[in-house]
């Protein structure tokens, strides 16, 4: 993940500021504190994002991450980076 981030201009965010995003699915990589099972195939807004205690979950549920990912957005292409290792990549619409 470190050569990632060495080699992107970035442009970090909050996962906060994703909100009214519409979005698609792209891929991920997987671990165990990611679950992409219930992710729309077709584009989607993110429209709620809330905070329990370390927990985050979007749009009710649809996505929940154990901690705050570190958000990074290129060319069209948000990606979320876990502490854990995992990551999960849109495409925004």
């Amino acid at each position: 993940m470190a050569t990632v981030e060495a080699h992107q201009p970035r442009s970090a965010a909050t996962v906060e500021q994703l909100l009214g995003r519409t979005v698609r699915y792209q891929k991920h990589k997987p671990g165990r504190h990611l679950s992409v099972e219930r992710l729309p195939k077709e584009s989607f807004q993110i429209e709620t994002i809330h905070r329990f205690g370390s927990r985050v979950v979007l749009n009710d549920g649809l996505i929940v991450m154990e901690d705050a990912p570190t958000v990074m957005e290129r060319r069209g292409r948000i990606g979320l980076l876990l502490t854990t290792g995992e990551e999960l990549y849109f495409t925004v619409e």
